[in-house]
């Protein structure tokens, strides 16, 4: 009896061994990917930060062109 209990104990211990090996393993590719996923964050909101400039500057533009001719036309009038 001492000798299967001694057996079931070095089991359950093995058993535990593997399961924590396997967790570190995947915290550590866990890691990893959100790592990976803040730099992909920091790119996209640079270029997004950059997109959104180009096209405020662009309208801002177009609006000062549109507003320019609108105060042209309606002075001749």
């Amino acid at each position: 009896m001492e000798t299967f209990i001694a057996v079931c104990l070095a089991v359950l211990v093995l058993e535990l061994s593997v399961l924590i090996a396997v967790l570190v393993v995947t915290l550590l590719q866990v890691k990893k990917a959100a790592q990976a996923v803040e730099v992909l964050t920091y790119r996209v909101d640079s270029q997004v930060a950059s997109f959104g400039e180009a096209i405020r500057s662009g309208w801002l533009h177009l609006f000062g062109t549109v507003l320019n001719l609108v105060s042209r036309y309606a002075g001749k009038s």
